[in-house]
């Protein structure tokens, strides 16, 4: 296995603030009516239209309270959320560099709980896919199990020799665990409050949440929204960060009101940003149909990531949360 570049080297940098005067954001809004009220999945506060479109088709909003971002309506009469691993997806996810990349944020987030919590019993995730997270516990020494929706992904992680159940198999388990993760899940869902009762159900009074999900506030998205509008779609720089797959982008804030009704308090909030094979291979799949600005996003990632990381910032947020009620 080759040695990670230095700049796949996840920053562990707390930041409780939220970066985006909501009330105030400087981007037009625009929506009335039954439109522009839908309410928000994080806090239920009403939702204004904003002047974008994802992937030509599905309109965009934030939310008035916290910040957060949600499709009006998300997939109508579309895919399901059991067909996301496209084959390019087995194939990234897959490949040493990427895989790398996302074990050294394992690390870094479970030293940061170990160091909170001491050392970890057994973790459920939530949403394993084909297993990478899984693997890299079970090498660090966890009683680790996955569930996932998508059959190709527990297939594909049952072959490394992880356990794996589909969410009915996951019903039938009366575990316990101390430690739920959702690595990249919970904006995959429409309606969060159910999911996360399903999903933590098994979460012992005292528990721990890791989660990680696209950040809302990463101030590029306002950015290549306006570039989209601005050139009638001509350079789509937002295809990278606005995907149909995620029905919700998350402020801090959001996240905080999401997981308070389960009982769940976040106790750090960390800003990171995706490794950097991962956006490299994004970008170039997406050069496939559109040629040579993602062959320069991909080329250019590198400088761009180790810019964030010293500013602080990151188009992910990883959360550390506790269950105390």
């Amino acid at each position: 296995m080759h040695d990670p570049p230095r700049d796949e080297v996840p920053s562990m940098t707390t930041d409780h603030a939220d970066h985006t005067d909501y009330a105030d954001h400087a981007e037009r809004t625009s929506g009335t009516g039954s439109a522009g009220a839908a309410a928000c999945p994080a806090c239920a506060a009403p939702g204004r239209l904003l002047r974008h479109v994802v992937q030509e088709r599905y309109r965009l909003l934030r939310c008035t309270g916290c910040g957060t971002e949600f499709l009006r309506d998300p997939v109508p009469g579309g895919s399901t959320a059991g067909e996301y691993w496209e084959d390019y997806k087995f194939d990234v996810y897959a490949g040493d560099a990427v895989r790398v990349g996302y074990e050294q944020r394992y690390a870094a987030v479970f030293d940061r709980l170990e160091d909170r919590a001491g050392r970890c019993g057994r973790v459920l995730d939530v949403g394993c896919g084909i297993g990478n997270f899984l693997a890299w516990a079970r090498d660090r020494g966890l009683d680790a199990v996955g569930s996932d929706v998508d059959e190709r992904a527990l297939a594909g992680a049952a072959a490394r020799g992880l356990t794996v159940f589909a969410p009915e198999q996951l019903a039938a388990q009366d575990t316990e665990v101390d430690v739920v993760t959702l690595w990249d899940v919970i904006e995959h869902v429409a309606d969060p409050g159910p999911f996360l009762t399903d999903a933590l159900s098994r979460l012992r009074p005292g528990g721990w949440v890791l989660l990680e999900t696209p950040d809302a506030a990463f101030p590029v998205r306002p950015l290549v929204r306006a570039l989209h509008r601005a050139t009638g779609g001509r350079i789509d720089l937002a295809k990278n960060m606005y995907y149909w797959e995620h029905k919700i982008y998350f402020t801090e804030r959001g996240l905080e009101r999401v997981l308070a009704p389960h009982g769940v308090t976040v106790v750090e909030v960390h800003r990171m940003t995706s490794p950097v094979a991962k956006m490299q291979a994004t970008f170039d799949h997406g050069a496939e149909g559109s040629g040579p600005v993602d062959r320069l996003l991909a080329r250019g990632w590198p400088a761009a990531e180790a810019l964030f990381r010293r500013m602080g910032r990151g188009n992910k947020l990883v959360v550390l949360a506790r269950r105390t009620g």
